[in-house]
């Protein structure tokens, strides 16, 4: 059965973040109106500088890369029946090539994208180049053709005049031992020194880019995102927190329990990688 085709929805340039600020804001010159009418003007003044600051740098440019982000979705939408979802960055990490992670969440699931695999058992981040079949709903990945995938490590982070990153922090560094594939499809393991919780928002990033389109359920996948983090030994409380974080505040457009069905397209490319 062919899924659904979603709709194309593009980051908005005012997004809930400036809208908290400015909802803070108000609710501050408020106070100050009743208690310190004298102090009114010196916190407006500090607000448009603190709300200028998160605005200007999401701004400047903001159409060209609208315009880039339609025409990916639409060429997506176009060859597989479905987009990505909204990403919105700034893009600070990296891979250039296929990662993978195992777990039992995803026995007998299957999915295939551009930049993210499901296969019975295995999560694949960043696959590589693509060529889908649709007369005999195949679709093979070249290994040897790597591309470059970036995520922005744990939501939200913004910049600040360009002068300072400010969000959800990823902790302190740590060497973290990661699954890749080489070019000839063999997993190796490979020692990254990445921050505590780069490996668990890179999964998770992945898989909230085809949420509405993936046979996991939101829920799965945020349990997954903190299983990760406790096993990369984030102190359990910050776990909690993030958990309560992702599943409060994130992907509020999905239903916490409405995995989609398998991909219609069988793969052999990852076959060897089962145990």
């Amino acid at each position: 059965m062919e899924r659904p085709t979603n709709h194309i929805h593009l980051v908005k340039r005012i997004d809930k973040i400036l809208r908290l600020l400015f909802f803070i804001g108000v609710l501050i010159i408020l106070f100050l109106l009743f208690n310190y009418p004298s102090l009114i003007l010196t916190f407006v003044i500090l607000g448009i500088i603190l709300c200028l600051g998160f605005y200007i740098p999401r701004h400047i440019g903001w159409e060209t890369r609208e315009k880039r982000a339609l025409r990916a979705k639409t060429k997506e939408l176009e060859k597989w029946g479905f987009a990505s979802r909204d990403r919105e960055g700034p893009w600070i990490n990296y891979i250039d090539y296929p990662l993978v992670y195992e777990t039992s969440l995803s026995l007998n699931k299957y999915f295939y994208s551009d930049w993210l695999v499901i296969h019975n058992g295995l999560i694949i981040v960043n696959p590589g180049h693509n060529t889908l079949v649709r007369e005999t709903k195949t679709v093979s990945y070249q290994l040897e053709a790597p591309r470059t995938y970036a995520w922005d490590g744990c939501t939200p982070k913004r910049l600040f005049y360009w002068i300072a990153l400010i969000g959800t922090p990823d902790w302190w560094h740590k060497e973290h031992a990661i699954n890749m594939l080489t070019p000839q499809g063999i997993r190796v393991e490979k020692t990254v020194f990445w921050q505590i919780a780069l490996h668990a928002s890179l999964i998770h990033d992945a898989l909230y880019q085809y949420l509405d389109s993936i046979p996991l359920a939101k829920q799965e996948v945020d349990e997954l995102f903190y299983q990760m983090l406790v096993a990369a030994k984030l102190p359990k409380s910050i776990a909690d927190f993030y958990l309560f974080a992702v599943t409060t505040f994130g992907a509020k457009d999905v239903l916490a329990h409405d995995p989609k069905e398998n991909s219609p397209y069988s793969c052999d490319t990852f076959s060897s990688l089962i145990k």
